[in-house]
């Protein structure tokens, strides 16, 4: 009886060696035996799947973003209210990060290959993301200010703002060497933008948790 790939399991299996060797030596001086080397397959196995290089290293990238898009829907259907999901984005976005804490640089190279390469697919990617979260974020502080905790102010504005903070965070924790705790890191944020923009009926009832936590840091 002949044998029967499953070939979705097959190429995730490709893409997760993939990323690993892309990690440890970088998307230029990989290459795609290295891979199939460190994948236990003949090369012309990833081209069955993979025609170049680039568009493999797209489906890791992809695979990740789609992961992560993943958990923050289902933790967010999850929780019960405005303040609860917004905790659910912020959980999500740590545990991501540090579950590839070891890879976290190929994330930097991701946004950089696609300011350099002239396949519109790479930042085509990355937009879908950010606007996917963009979205979420707008949505979420519409709620909030509508239920009182937050102060009027322009939701679109706000969730590009609070995006950019949270890239700035995850950036900083990179190139400093992980060397604070990036959960602690994201709610000081979180605490920050909270006490700029509660309504007296939210201080009322957050205040003092949010300075504590903005005393002690991270």
């Amino acid at each position: 009886m002949p044998l029967i790939v499953d070939r979705s399991a097959k190429r995730a299996d490709i893409i997760q060696h993939a990323a690993e060797v892309f990690s440890r030596t970088g998307y230029h001086e990989s290459k795609m035996q290295d891979i199939a080397t460190h994948a236990e397959i003949g090369k012309g196995t990833i081209y069955e799947y993979f025609r170049t290089k680039e568009e493999l290293f797209l489906a890791v990238y992809d695979s990740w973003m789609t992961s992560f898009e993943d958990l923050v829907k289902m933790r967010v259907e999850a929780a019960t209210d405005a303040m609860s999901k917004v905790d659910a984005i912020r959980d999500s976005a740590v545990e991501f990060y540090s579950s590839r804490a070891e890879q976290a640089p190929l994330l930097l190279e991701f946004w950089a290959h696609a300011l350099r390469t002239d396949n519109p697919k790479f930042l085509e990617r990355i937009q879908s993301t950010r606007s996917f979260l963009n979205d979420l974020g707008k949505g979420l502080t519409q709620q909030l200010v509508d239920a009182g905790w937050f102060t009027a102010v322009d939701a679109e504005a706000f969730a590009l703002l609070e995006s950019g903070m949270s890239d700035g965070i995850f950036l900083a924790w990179v190139l400093g060497g992980r060397t604070f705790p990036l959960d602690k890191a994201y709610t000081f944020r979180q605490s920050v933008i909270g006490l700029g923009l509660l309504t007296p009926m939210g201080r009322t009832v957050l205040e003092e948790r949010l300075r504590l936590k903005l005393k002690k840091g991270f």
